[in-house]
This record gives structure tokens, sequence and C-alpha cells, in this order.
């Protein structure tokens, strides 16, 4: 089951990455920041009134640090897309599951198989051959990126952060349950982003636009993503969830594509085989 969640998560979120960058051209990426957790918010925490709360040490340290680093990656997150084309920054999320092969040990005392290994180092060069200018020849066109552009930076922030979290995140779970600690973070998050816009008064609620149905939309895709990630987590190895979660990344290439207008697409193919490729060798293991 754990396949089925891990692979609906890219799906939910390179969709939502589409209308983050429709919502950036007249929203702050603290506006969309904002709104990303406000759904979450609504339809997770009534379910703490509904299931068995188990409030403990690991619990508090696993929540609040998921929170506190996500409320600074999802600024990060929503600042890159809105500088920079979606293909450029999205695989940057590829060196996610590197990062978590080193902080997973240390912190979970989690390791991946030889073939779920293979597959993960596998996935980041094929979500890496993405963002390749194949006509150039330039394979080092990414780390290029990272100096000229800073949405690409950000975005590489993310990822590091990210890889932190999905560790905290499953702290969390194991010591508690998944509806909960959903709830709980997104709480949390909310209320941290609200204090931050309110206090450097990057906005005011009735100062966004009326036409706020990309943020509706957003917030939506992000309760998904909420589910179809915690729910994967609680069921396998966080750098297997994190590989799986890195499809997004080619989602959000081919939606870019056909929907942006962003080029490239069909050279980016190549990238998508290899992810593909790593991905078999994960299920398999």
């Amino acid at each position: 089951m754990w396949v089925l969640f891990a692979s609906l998560n890219p799906v939910s979120e390179g969709i939502r990455s589409v209308f983050i960058k429709k919502a950036s051209r007249q929203h702050d990426s603290f506006v969309i920041s904002w709104a990303n957790n406000f759904l979450p918010v609504i339809f997770f925490t009534p379910l703490l009134f509904f299931i068995d709360l188990k409030f403990n040490t690991l619990f508090w340290i696993g929540t609040i640090g998921s929170s506190l680093i996500n409320v600074a990656a999802n600024i990060l997150y929503m600042r890159s897309i809105s500088k920079s084309d979606i293909s450029s920054v999205m695989p940057m999320l590829s060196f996610t599951p590197i990062f978590l092969l080193i902080s997973s040990p240390f912190i979970l005392d989690e390791f991946p198989n030889m073939m779920g290994l293979i597959g993960i180092l596998t996935g980041v060069v094929g979500s890496y051959m993405l963002n390749l200018d194949l006509k150039q020849r330039n394979i080092f066109a990414p780390f290029n990126s990272l100096v000229k552009d800073k949405g690409t930076r950000y975005m590489l922030i993310v990822a590091f952060l990210w890889s932190v979290s999905a560790n905290f995140d499953k702290i969390a779970i194991q010591n508690s349950s998944t509806w909960q600690h959903m709830a709980v973070t997104n709480i949390l998050i909310f209320t941290t982003i609200s204090f931050l816009v309110k206090t450097t008064k990057k906005f005011e609620i009735k100062s966004i636009p009326n036409d706020k149905k990309y943020l509706l939309i957003i917030s939506g895709f992000t309760v998904g993503s909420y589910i179809f990630h915690m729910t994967a987590l609680s069921l396998t190895l966080a750098a297997y969830v994190i590989a799986m979660k890195r499809m997004s990344a080619l989602i959000s290439v081919v939606l870019g594509s056909v929907f942006l207008k962003e080029p490239n697409l069909r050279q980016r193919l190549v990238g998508a085989a290899v992810m593909f490729a790593g991905v078999l060798l994960i299920v398999f293991s």
C-alpha cells in the first residue's frame, strides 16, 4: 500500500506546482504560503476530536521540529517557483533522497537495502537529467543555474530542509498516529506563518485580490499531499517515500510544458525514463 500512497503524492505535488506558478503572477509568496495550509487546518483539526490522542516527548520533538522546518521550506518553495521556471527548479528536489541517506541513519537508524539504494541513486540521476540541456552537452547545467538563478538556489535549500523534516515526521507518527501528526503540524505551521505575515506586515487578508481560486486549489492539493505523504511514511522507509515523491519533478516538467509552454520537454523524457527505472528498483526492493 505504501507504493500507492507514495505514487499519488507526486501527482498531487506536481499539479499543485503548476497552480503555484499561476498564483505567483498575482500573489506574493507569503500569501501563497499562508493559503497553502488554510484548508489543511480546516480539514485536519476536527479529526483531533475523533481519534485517540497520544502525547509524549518524542511526538512533540518530531512535530515541532517538522513544523518549524516546513515553515521555512514552504516560503522558500513558493518563492522559488515564483522566480523561475518549474522545469528549472523542481529537479533540485531530486537531491532530497541523497540528503536523506545521510540524515536517516542518524535520526531514524534507517538505511535501504542494496537494490533500494541503487533505485534511489538511479532516480536522482534521472531527476538530474530532467534539467540537462542535451543540445549544449553541458552536464553541469543544473549546477550552473545554482550560480545564476536565485530560484534554483532556494529549491536546493528546500530539498535539504525536507530531508530533515521527513525524519521528524516519521518520529512523530511512530509516537502518535498519522492523523494526529497531520492535524497538530498544520495547526503549528498555519499559526506560525500567520504570526510572521502579521508581524512583518507582508499582507492583510482583506488585501488579497478577489480572484482566490488558485489559492484554494493549491490548498486543496496540499490536503491530498499531506495524506498521501504521511500515510506512506508510516508504512515504509523515509528514503523510499521521498525518492518516490521526487517523481513530482517529472510531473511538474510535463505539466509545465503543456500548460505553461516551458521548453525542452522531449529531451527531458530521457531523464524521465531513468527516473522510472529507479522507481521500479525501489518498488521491487
